[in-house]
């Protein structure tokens, strides 16, 4: 029951900064010299998505062992 009440807070930690971030000023305005690094920018979130699911992954398989 913990693990369900850890994932509804992250997942609306995640939203409110996603509300925050995206309701900025500094967004709105934009920044040209991030639109032109596009592959720089999909490199680095897909390391960190790639980094987020390996630690994921581990602690799944540490919490399921545990349990057994």
């Amino acid at each position: 029951m913990w693990l369900y009440v850890v994932i509804i807070a992250l997942v609306v930690i995640a939203a409110v900064g996603t509300l925050i971030i995206g309701n900025s000023k500094e967004n709105r305005t934009g920044n040209p010299d991030y639109d032109q690094r596009t592959k720089k920018n999909l490199v680095k979130l897909t390391l960190i998505y790639g980094g987020s699911i390996l630690v994921i992954a581990l602690l799944l398989v540490g919490l399921l062992d545990l349990s057994s």
